[in-house]
């Protein structure tokens, strides 16, 4: 089971990276964790402990949800859970804390990402995903290899008679 760690912004954009990675895995067995992260010094101390309410619960639109349902409706046989988990800090150890008690094996973070800050104490995940250990793809392509059988046989027969 592949446990993989996909940026986003509560866009349904930011879904089509989700798309494009179940593509490129090939029928895996996955998980996806749509991640945020959010600086620990902006956030209220209400918010931290006390309030059980989400720190992005108001980005999370109809449109979202619908693109999260289409994603397991459409790759339900090998998607088993899209999640969506946010983290409070900006260090690498901080991540490397949350990949651990994630078990994420793999980071999509594609060439031409942009980090778009959705609130005030939004975080770009950027240098601390290169720092994670955690291999870090960024092209998501489906490698296909196609094999053509030559046009010469594999082997020729020669017939001896022997008088």
């Amino acid at each position: 089971m592949r446990n993989v760690l996909i940026p986003t912004d509560f866009t349904v954009e930011s879904l089509q990276i989700a798309q494009k990675a179940l593509d490129a895995l090939d029928h895996q067995p996955t998980n996806i964790i749509l991640f945020h992260a959010f600086d620990i010094n902006t956030q209220s101390p209400e918010r931290l402990g006390g309030s059980r309410r989400l720190p992005y619960a108001e980005l999370l639109t109809d449109e979202f949800r619908n693109g999260c349902r289409r994603l397991k409706t459409t790759y339900g046989k090998f998607l088993k859970e899209v999640n969506i988990r946010h983290m409070y800090g900006s260090t690498a150890s901080v991540f490397r804390n949350f990949v651990d008690a994630h078990d994420v094996d793999l980071i999509i973070l594609p060439n031409d990402f942009l980090f778009s800050k959705v609130t005030a104490g939004s975080v770009n995940p950027e240098k601390f995903f290169r720092k994670s250990g955690v291999p870090v793809v960024h092209p998501v392509i489906r490698k296909t290899t196609i094999v053509q059988p030559s046009t010469e046989p594999l082997a020729q027969t020669i017939a001896v008679l022997i008088p």
